[in-house]
C-alpha cells in the first residue's frame, strides 16, 4: 500500500496538482477502487456460488439444496464474504486517513450487518419452501412463523443499524424501546392485533391451507388458500377472493369443516313431511304387497311374529273387534323401516357412522319423517348426487306404503277445485 500512495503521489506532482489537494484526490481515488474492486468481486464470487450450488443441487437427490437455490443463498452469502474480506482491508487500504477509515469501517459494518440479516431472511425463505413441499406440513399454516421471525430479525438488525451509527452499545436503544412500546402500542394497534391472531392462529392450528371455512353474518365461505401472519386468503365458492383478518379468526366464532373431510362421513339431515290423514293401521293386502319388497322381508317375518305372539296372549274379549286393542303394523312404522333397510344397503352410506330414520314433532305441514345418516364421499358433488338419489327413490316409492308427502297447495290443485 506504501509503494501504491508513492506513486499516487508522483504521479499527481507531476501533473502539478497542488499539495493541499493531493491527499485528498488520493484518498477518493483509492475510495473508488476499493468500491469498485468490492463490487466486482461480489458479483464474481456470487456467480461462482449461484452456478457451483445450481449444479450441485441438480445432481443431488436432496430437496433441502434446491430450496436453499431459490431462496438465494448463495448470491447472500456472496455478500458476508465480500462484507467479511472489506472488514480486513479497510484498515490497511486507508491507514493513511484515519478519518475516511473510520467511515468505511463503519459502512462495513453496516454491510456485514445487513448480509447477515440477508443470509439469515434466505434460510428462513428456504425453510419455508422446504416446509411447504413437505407432505406432512404442507397444510399447516407455518408462513406466519417465518413471517413473525422475519419481523424479529429486522428489528435486530434495526437496533444493531443504529448501534454502529452512533457507536453506542445496542443495550441503550433496547433500553429505550420499552418507553417506546406505548406509542407503537396506540399506533399499530391493529397490526398487533393481528400479529398476535396470526400467531394463535398457527399455534392453536385452527386453520390450514385448504380448509373450508365458513363465517356467519359475511360472505365467505370457500377454501383457504393462504394463511399469512395478519390476512387469511379465502377463495369463495363463486370464486370470489376474500381477505380476512387474521384477528376476526379469534375474536368471532367460525365454522371449520375439516373435522368433516378427514373422518370421512359428510352428514345428510333432512326430512320427508308425511301427510299425517294418510296414516292407517295395514291391511292383510298391503302386507301381502310389502312381503313381496326383498329389503322389508325380514322386518316385516320378525314384526309379524311378535304382533302374532302378543295378540294371542290377549283373550277374545280382550282383542274385541277394534284393531285398536291389539299390536298392528302401521303403513308410516312399515315406511320407516323400509328407510332404515334401504339405507343400510345403500353402498354410498358410511357404515360406522350414525344411521338414524326418526319422526320429530308433528307440525302443521305433516309429520317431518328425518333422515340422518353420513355418505362415506365428502366431496361436495359427489355428496348431493347420493343425497338427492336417496329422496328421489324414497319420494317415489312412498305411494307403496299408502302414504303421501305433504305439499301446500298449488295452482293445480286450486284448478282441479273450481273444475
Amino acid at each position: 500500500m506504501q509503494e501504491i500512495l508513492n506513486a499516487l503521489t508522483d504521479f499527481l506532482s507531476g501533473m502539478n496538482l497542488p499539495p493541499q489537494y493531493t491527499q485528498t484526490v488520493i484518498s477518493g481515488v483509492l475510495a473508488l477502487i476499493f468500491v469498485i474492486v468490492l463490487f466486482g468481486g461480489q458479483r464474481l464470487l456470487r456467480f461462482l456460488l449461484r452456478t457451483g450450488t445450481h449444479l450441485w443441487a441438480k445432481r443431488s437427490r436432496n430437496t433441502w439444496d434446491d430450496a436453499f437455490c431459490e431462496a438465494r443463498f448463495p448470491g447472500r452469502l456472496a455478500h458476508l464474504l465480500i462484507a467479511i474480506l472489506s472488514q480486513h482491508l479497510c484498515g490497511i487500504v486507508f491507514a493513511h486517513n484515519p478519518q475516511l477509515s473510520e467511515i468505511f469501517i463503519a459502512g462495513t459494518n453496516i454491510y456485514f450487518a445487513v448480509a447477515i440479516a440477508g443470509i439469515a431472511y434466505s434460510a428462513i425463505n428456504a425453510a419455508m419452501i422446504i416446509g411447504t413441499n413437505n407432505d406432512r406440513l404442507k397444510d399447516v399454516p407455518i408462513k406466519g412463523f417465518f413471517q413473525a421471525l422475519k419481523i424479529l430479525l429486522a428489528l435486530a438488525v434495526a437496533i444493531w443499524v443504529l448501534s454502529i451509527l452512533s457507536n453506542k452499545s445496542p443495550a441503550y436503544f433496547l433500553s429505550g424501546l420499552g418507553a417506546l412500546m406505548a406509542i407503537i402500542l396506540i399506533v399499530f394497534k391493529d397490526t398487533l392485533l393481528g400479529f398476535t391472531a396470526g400467531i394463535l392462529i398457527s399455534a392453536n392450528d385452527l386453520v390450514r391451507n385448504k380448509d373450508w371455512i365458513e363465517i356467519p353474518g359475511t360472505n365467505v365461505d370457500g377454501e383457504v388458500f393462504d394463511v399469512s401472519l395478519t390476512t387469511v386468503k379465502v377463495r369463495n365458492w363463486d370464486n370470489t377472493i376474500a381477505n380476512v383478518p387474521a384477528y376476526t379468526l379469534i375474536s368471532t366464532a367460525f365454522k371449520n369443516w375439516r373435522g368433516m373431510e378427514t373422518s370421512g362421513g359428510r352428514r345428510i339431515k333432512r326430512a320427508i313431511n308425511i301427510d299425517m290423514q294418510t296414516v292407517h293401521f295395514a291391511s292383510e293386502s298391503e302386507i301381502k304387497r310389502w312381503q313381496k319388497i326383498a329389503l322389508l322381508k325380514p322386518y316385516l317375518e320378525q314384526k309379524l311374529k311378535e304382533i302374532s305372539e302378543a295378540n294371542a296372549r290377549l283373550s277374545p274379549a280382550e282383542r274385541g273387534e277394534s284393531p285398536a286393542n291389539g299390536r298392528n303394523l302401521t303403513n308410516l312404522g312399515t315406511f320407516r323401516a323400509y328407510c332404515v333397510a334401504y339405507l343400510k344397503a345403500n353402498p354410498g352410506i358410511h357404515r360406522g357412522m350414525t344411521l338414524l330414520v326418526r319422526q320429530l314433532d308433528p307440525k302443521p305441514t305433516g309429520i317431518p319423517l328425518e333422515i340422518y345418516v353420513f355418505t362415506n364421499d365428502t366431496r361436495w358433488a359427489n355428496y348431493e348426487n347420493i343425497q338427492s338419489d336417496i329422496f328421489d327413490h324414497l319420494l317415489a316409492v312412498i305411494p307403496e306404503f299408502g302414504l303421501a308427502p305433504y305439499q301446500e297447495p298449488s295452482g293445480r290443485n286450486f284448478e282441479r277445485i273450481a273444475k
